[in-house]
């Protein structure tokens, strides 16, 4: 791509000079060179229209299932990046439960040699602790001095305070950043959907709230000890929420975020024993879901994660009981972001939803200049309000499938993503 003027485009960027002006974009070698309210009369090798469209800053995804290496039959870095791109995303947080788990020096520079190349921004998390499940812990160190942005046990709950607290300790040392993940399975056992009435009419054990909400309130005390930068990721209870915006309230250094489908369906949605949506955390009661949606607006929950998490088709297409848990949801994060917005939370406009998906991420990982700026590297996609979206095995660029949305139609549709000299629109890819 050596020049692209994107034309009649409206500008959704509130950290930006440009935000909310209407007119033509243009875009030179991979940055954004002029914002013209007339069109230019130079020629242009490539031409979008954007009438009726919106910019925005391209979207960042703070947590992403890991599937490379060991697991590239569900995904690969390479699908993973095209399915970032038709999703609007330009930068992935990758978790470390790939095979073997990222917990070295060496597993981080893997992927950052593995994905150089790639128009999307792999951004690695090395594991806390080894093997995501033991009480030692790894050299979180030396994996930030090669490029790991922080540190995390995926679906992997630390449940010995003294562990998570030495981490905390570690991690301040060299300014580390550590992810939490919240659900005490001692107190959920064997339930995989959450309590209340749903879970009650189907005869199922659920997940308490307190199972989530107690590991909320530890890990901020642990916080509050150390004085430490903490992100607790994948909250899904009103008792998270509240829990966190106290904290907030009293100066701890406290991030979060809440993964997307958590946002737009509930517990009434399991009735059918759809294995697609066993997800960890569960799907919540309406009350719940309200109260993301007024954490996400008050700036008590700072942004909204894909958590995409793909799956063989054997380990979903049976009982829901035995499924495994996790659903992909990069390629229509914004899609689904959307219809909850409009099913919970319709008081939310669109420059502030954008923001949960590109301004507000970037805010958590410390990422500069994610603007529409000229004089920038262009990084933004164009947001169709009018259009629709529907995943189906036709456009899907994961390898994998496991999706309660697929052939279902959304709202809102992405015309295109620009990342430097990469722009993927009118569904072609130009380099």
């Amino acid at each position: 791509m050596s020049d692209l003027l994107i034309k009649h485009i409206t500008i959704s960027d509130p950290g930006s000079s440009l935000h909310g002006k209407s007119g033509h974009l243009e875009i030179h070698e991979g940055q954004i060179l002029h914002f013209h309210s007339e069109s230019p009369n130079a020629h242009f090798d490539n031409e979008i229209d954007g009438s009726g469209c919106i910019a925005t800053p391209s979207f960042i995804d703070l947590r992403c299932h890991s599937p490379e290496p060991g697991y590239e039959h569900t995904d690969t870095f390479q699908s993973l990046s095209d399915t970032a791109i038709r999703g609007g995303f330009s930068h992935i947080a990758l978790l470390p439960d790939s095979f073997p788990v990222r917990q070295s020096a060496s597993d981080i520079e893997f992927v950052n040699n593995r994905t150089s190349k790639l128009p999307v921004h792999f951004m690695p998390l090395g594991a806390i602790t080894k093997d995501l499940n033991s009480h030692e812990m790894t050299e979180m160190y030396d994996m930030q001095q090669v490029g790991a942005i922080a540190f995390s046990n995926a679906e992997n709950t630390i449940d010995n305070i003294g562990v998570m607290s030495r981490a905390m300790l570690y991690a301040r040392n060299f300014k580390g950043f550590l992810y939490s993940i919240c659900q005490d399975k001692s107190l959920s056992g064997s339930a995989y959907v959450s309590e209340g009435s749903v879970a009650v009419s189907l005869g199922l054990k659920g997940i308490p709230v307190i199972s989530e909400s107690i590991l909320v309130q530890r890990d901020i005390e642990l916080a509050e000890y150390h004085q430490t930068r903490l992100h607790i990721s994948k909250i899904s209870t009103a008792k998270s929420v509240e829990l966190i915006r106290q904290a907030k309230a009293q100066g701890i250094q406290i991030t979060c975020d809440v993964a997307v489908m958590n946002l737009v369906l509930t517990d009434e949605a399991i009735m059918d024993f759809d294995s697609q949506l066993k997800l960890s955390p569960p799907l919540r009661q309406a009350s719940d879901v309200k109260a993301l949606w007024e954490g996400l607006a008050d700036g008590t929950i700072d942004a909204i994660c894909t958590d995409h998490y793909p799956r063989e088709i054997e380990k979903k297409n049976v009982e829901f009981e035995y499924a495994s848990y996790g659903s992909i949801s990069m390629q229509i994060a914004l899609n689904l972001a959307v219809e909850g917005r409009n099913r919970f939370f319709k008081e939310m406009d669109d420059d502030s939803l954008f923001q949960l998906l590109n301004s507000r991420p970037a805010e958590v990982l410390s990422i500069q200049n994610h603007h529409i700026e000229t004089g920038t590297e262009a990084k933004l996609c164009i947001v169709d309000p009018s259009g629709q979206t529907k995943l189906s095995s036709k456009n899907n660029q994961s390898l994998s499938a496991n999706s309660y949305y697929m052939n279902k139609p959304l709202p809102y549709s992405i015309q295109a993503t620009i990342i430097g000299k990469n722009s993927l629109y009118n569904n072609q890819q130009h380099s």
